[in-house]
C-alpha cells in the first residue's frame, strides 16, 4: 500500500478526502509501482486529496477456485476489501477523512470496484466509486470458467480434484506454479479473455444476483466511464502484450486486408456459436452480422471499415454494454450516477493505430502517466487533457458530483444517460454506444442468451422504465 498526501494540514478538522486506487491487468498482471506517484500527485494533491494505491493477489494466487468450499476463490477481492478496511481504520493517522473515501479502478480494477460497491461487508467502508472500463456485468469479471482453468492448472501440477486439493496446492512453491504457467499468456483464447476472475461464491457477495445486490447496497455516488474505442487495444495492439495467435489481435497487414468475410467468420466461430445459441446459432449469427457488418455501411466500404466494426463488436460485448447496464441499474435504484467517455486520442503518427478512437486504458496517461500509452511521444495537447481530467475527477472525489465551474454534468436517469465526452473541448452528449447496447438487449430477450455476461437468461430483467430510454434514443 502506498499513500501520497498534501504537506499541509487540512482546514477541515475531519481531514482530507481519500482516493483509493485499484489497478487493472486482467486479474493477471499489474502493481502499484507501475502507476508511479508524480502525475497522480500533481493531479490530486493540489486539490487537497489523499491518494492511496493498493495491491492484491493476482492470477491463481488471487482467483484460483475449486468451485466449492475447499477453495472458493475471490482471494484478490478479499485483499482489496481488507486494504480498504485498513484505510478506513487508520485514515485519521495520515490526515484523511474516513467518511469521504472514493474507491477508483480501471479495467479489472474497475470491475473490482464494481464488486466492492455492492458487497454487503463493504457497505460502510467507503462513500463513492469511480469505475473506468470494467463492470460486474461483463463475463470476464464474473465467470465460473475460472474453475475449469484452476482445476486444469492443479492437474498439471499433480494436484487431483479431491478433498486434499487445497493441501496439495499449498505444498507447491511459487516457482512451481509460475513455471507451469509459462507460455499461458495474459489473455485467454475465448470471448471471455480472463483466465482467472472473481465468481459468485455466496460468501464475498451474499446476494443471488448483482441486480439484487445493487438494490440493497448503499446508494453511493458513482462515476462510470469508458474510452470511445475500448477494444482497439486488443484488435490492433502494437506493443507486444497480445500474442500473435490471439483471436482478437490482427497484424498490420491483416488490418489493411480485413474484410466483411473475415468479420463474418469471426462472428460465426467465436460469437454466435452453438454452445451459446444452440440450434438458433445460425439465425443469431445472421442478425449479428447484419448489425455489425452491414448496418449503416457506406456504399463502398473499405477494409478499415470492417476492421473498425470488428473493434466495435468487441468493445460492445466486453465493456460498453456491461457498464451501461450497471449505470442504468444503479440510477434506477437511486444511486447518483454519472457517465464519462474519454475520446481524446494522440495522432496516428504517434500511436500507429489505423482507425480513430481512444483505446482501453488511454486515460491512464492523463491520470498517472502510466500504462502502455505513457511510452508514446508527448504532444502539446496532453497537458490540457490532463488538466480537464483532474478537474472532473477531483470535483467528483470532493463533492460526489463531477461538474466543474465551467461544465455541468447531469446525472444518469431512467430516461436517458447524459455523459461528458472528455476531449480538448468537453461536451455533454446523450446515450453512449446505445445503437449496440439496445441491439444486445434485444438479442438477449429473443434468444435467451446474454453474450456480455456469458449466461443463459430465462427471465429478461431490466432497470425500471428502460423502455422510455429506448424511445428517447429513436426519437
Amino acid at each position: 500500500m502506498s499513500i501520497f498526501r498534501p504537506k499541509w494540514k487540512s482546514r477541515d478538522p475531519k481531514g482530507f478526502p481519500i482516493l483509493i486506487w485499484i489497478h487493472g491487468g486482467s486479474w493477471m498482471m499489474g502493481s502499484t509501482e507501475q502507476y508511479g506517484y508524480k502525475r497522480v500527485s500533481d493531479n490530486f494533491i493540489p486539490q487537497g486529496i489523499i491518494i492511496v494505491s493498493i495491491q492484491y493477489r493476482l492470477g491463481p494466487w488471487g482467483f484460483f477456485s475449486s468451485g466449492d468450499s475447499r477453495m472458493p476463490g475471490n482471494l484478490g477481492l478479499w485483499d482489496q476489501y481488507t486494504a480498504i478496511k485498513q484505510v478506513n481504520k487508520f485514515a485519521p493517522f495520515f490526515g484523511g477523512d474516513k467518511n469521504r473515501i472514493t474507491v477508483m479502478g480501471q479495467s479489472a480494477g474497475s470491475a473490482s470496484v464494481s464488486w466492492l460497491s455492492v458487497a454487503e461487508r463493504a457497505h460502510k467502508l467507503f462513500q463513492q466509486t469511480i469505475e473506468i472500463s470494467g463492470s460486474v456485468f461483463g463475463v470476464w469479471a464474473r465467470s465460473d470458467e475460472t474453475i475449469e482453468t484452476s482445476l486444469k492448472l492443479a492437474a498439471s501440477l499433480d494436484c487431483p480434484d479431491t478433498k486434499d486439493l487445497k493441501k496439495c496446492m499449498k505444498n507447491l512453491t511459487q516457482e512451481d506454479i509460475q513455471d507451469q504457467m509459462l507460455g499461458m499468456g495474459i489473455f485467454k483464447q475465448n470471448l471471455n479473455f480472463a483466465f482467472f476472475n472473481p465468481r459468485m461464491d455466496g460468501d464475498f457477495l451474499k446476494a443471488k444476483s448483482f441486480e439484487e445486490a445493487i438494490k440493497k447496497a448503499p446508494k453511493r455516488p458513482t462515476l462510470i466511464g469508458n474510452t470511445n474505442k475500448e477494444s482497439l487495444f486488443w484488435s490492433a495492439e502494437q506493443l507486444g502484450l497480445v500474442p500473435a495467435d490471439e483471436i482478437y489481435n490482427r497484424a498490420d497487414d491483416e488490418i489493411e486486408e480485413y474484410s466483411r468475410e473475415k468479420l463474418e467468420d469471426f462472428i460465426r466461430k467465436c460469437v454466435a456459436t452453438k454452445e451459446r445459441y444452440g440450434s438458433r446459432a445460425a439465425e443469431a449469427g445472421d442478425e449479428i452480422i447484419s448489425h455489425f457488418a452491414d448496418s449503416k455501411a457506406p456504399k463502398k466500404p473499405d477494409n478499415l471499415f470492417y476492421f473498425d466494426r470488428f473493434t466495435d463488436l468487441l468493445s460492445s460485448i466486453h465493456f460498453e454494454t456491461p457498464q451501461i447496464r450497471e449505470a442504468l441499474n444503479k440510477a434506477a435504484a437511486g444511486y447518483p450516477t454519472f457517465y464519462e467517455v474519454f475520446s481524446y486520442q494522440k495522432s496516428k503518427e504517434i500511436t500507429e493505430y489505423k482507425i480513430d478512437g481512444a483505446p482501453h486504458g488511454a486515460e491512464l496517461d492523463a491520470l498517472f502517466h502510466s500504462f502502455v500509452y505513457a511510452g508514446f511521444e508527448e504532444t502539446k495537447d496532453d497537458p490540457k487533457i490532463q488538466k480537464i481530467m483532474a478537474e472532473i475527477f477531483s470535483a467528483f472525489i470532493r463533492t460526489g458530483n463531477p461538474s466543474t465551474e465551467t461544465l455541468t454534468i447531469p446525472p444518469v436517469t431512467s430516461k436517458v444517460i447524459p455523459y461528458v465526452d472528455i476531449n480538448l473541448e468537453p461536451k455533454i452528449k446523450q446515450n453512449p454506444f446505445f445503437h449496440n447496447y439496445l441491439f444486445w438487449e434485444r438479442m438477449t430477450k429473443k434468444y435467451g442468451y446474454d453474450v456480455s455476461t456469458g449466461t443463459k437468461v430465462t427471465k429478461f430483467s431490466k432497470p425500471i422504465r428502460r423502455r422510455r430510454v429506448q424511445r428517447q434514443v429513436f426519437n
